[in-house]
């Protein structure tokens, strides 16, 4: 009898949902059509990273059907204090909020609060005086109208003419630069209203340019919904998806857990932040950035991901329609636009823009062994994921320096995760 009741009791443990804090179910490689041995060669690869100091730490997740089967930390939390990296460590995930940011406005898209053809204009009054730059130097620029508004789709594809300031050489970008616009204390309503009396880099849908168009659309929501940015994604995303610790702001829970995010010095040598958080993650902090404001942790973000590979559901909690993920998940640019030129930060090839990330459309130029249709996109401080329905794979691979994005380990764990595949 009491072998019975011990029986049951695991029965029923194993039965359970996995708990959040895990990501997902856990599988053994081969259950999932993974190697186990070639899985086990990404820590010895990638720790060449982190012993030889180009990297802090490192975490890396593979999972397959919906299971994960690889879940690794190696490295330092932090390398003054000798701090090992966990795997439930809290990282700056940077523009990987862009995709939580697309779930969001896809939301309201199916729910008739949003069209993706409606002028920005009529949520945020500001920009229906927004104007393109004509010339001249930055203290001084000639201005126009521009061709057509800006609309929600030009936002969501970084063809609405904005910038990002920080990555150009123009005068629209000297101009974005001076303006300091993402100023952590500054609202939603204050950014939007302050990036509106800024020139235009070009007309509306004419031209790629990686900019702050998703934090603009993170007002968008807000007007949309009726709530504030961060209330919406807690409620509507990140509650029923079972992602505890996502967030603008550090929660008790976190302490402890946040990395230490690093610059590169003379040499190579790598320079803590002077903050362990900066002030837009403290509870004073006002820019709730929907282009790169989240904390996350790779099981939380695992979980977002697995919604997208599933179209839309994740543990019988569905957030958004199938055929609304598969819209997310595929190119919208046009063909005179496409594949996107690659960001001054990093080598992009072959990509064209999904809604939040960027989609394969050429597996040749883009030197990968995976099929087109891949999304994929990543973050400032070493964040990097990518859902492969083809594969029915999700995988990331998370540091913490300033190093812009793609960062080489990127294509190297993504070669070491598609050489595992055994089964199609």
């Amino acid at each position: 009898m009491a072998r019975a009741l011990t029986l049951a009791i695991v029965s029923a443990l194993l039965a359970a949902p996995a708990a959040p804090a895990q990501g997902l179910p856990r599988a053994l490689p081969e259950e999932v059509g993974l190697s186990g041995r070639a899985l086990a060669r990404i820590g010895p690869a990638l720790r060449t990273w982190t012993d030889s100091g180009r990297l802090p730490g490192i975490v890396v997740a593979v999972a397959r059907h919906g299971k994960l089967a690889h879940l690794e930390a190696m490295g330092y939390m932090d390398v003054a204090t000798a701090t090992p990296m966990r795997t439930d460590a809290v990282f700056r995930i940077y523009s990987m909020t862009k995709a939580v940011t697309a779930a969001a406005v896809a939301q309201l898209v199916e729910r008739g609060r949003i069209r993706l053809d409606d002028p920005v204009s009529k949520y945020l009054p500001s920009f229906a005086q927004v104007q393109v730059y004509a010339g001249g130097p930055a203290a001084n620029p000639l201005l126009r109208a521009p061709s057509r508004p800006i609309t929600i789709t030009d936002l969501l594809t970084h063809s609405a003419g904005l910038t990002y300031g920080a990555f150009g050489r123009s005068p629209v970008d000297t101009i974005y630069n001076r303006a300091r616009l993402l100023n952590p204390t500054r609202t939603l309503e204050q950014f939007t209203d302050s990036i509106a009396r800024l020139p235009l880099l070009f007309d509306p849908g004419s031209r790629w340019t990686y900019s702050m168009s998703m934090d603009v659309l993170g007002r968008v929501v807000e007007v949309a919904s009726g709530t504030t940015f961060d209330r919406y994604l807690a409620e509507e995303l990140f509650t029923p998806l079972g992602m505890r610790e996502t967030g603008f702001h550090v929660t008790p829970t976190m302490q402890g857990r946040l990395v230490t995010a690093y610059a590169r010095g003379p040499g190579g040598t790598l320079l803590p932040d002077k903050a362990l958080v900066g002030p837009e993650y403290s509870a004073d902090g006002k820019l709730l950035s929907g282009g790169g404001g989240l904390l996350s942790t790779v099981s939380d973000y695992l979980r977002f991901a697995q919604m997208l590979l599933n179209g839309g559901e994740l543990d019988g909690r569905r957030v958004l329609k199938r055929e609304t993920v598969a819209t997310m998940m595929r190119n919208h640019l046009p063909a005179a636009l496409s594949p996107i030129t690659p960001p001054p930060l990093g080598s992009l090839y072959g990509y064209g823009q999904g809604f939040g990330g960027v989609v394969l459309l050429d597996s040749a130029a883009a030197r990968t062994p995976t099929s087109p249709g891949l999304y994929r996109w990543c973050g400032y401080a070493g964040t990097f994921f990518f859902v492969d329905r083809a594969a029915d794979l999700v995988a990331m691979v998370w540091s913490q320096v300033y190093a812009g994005c793609p960062h080489p380990v990127d294509g190297q764990f993504q070669g070491l995760v598609y050489g595992a595949i055994t089964t199609r």
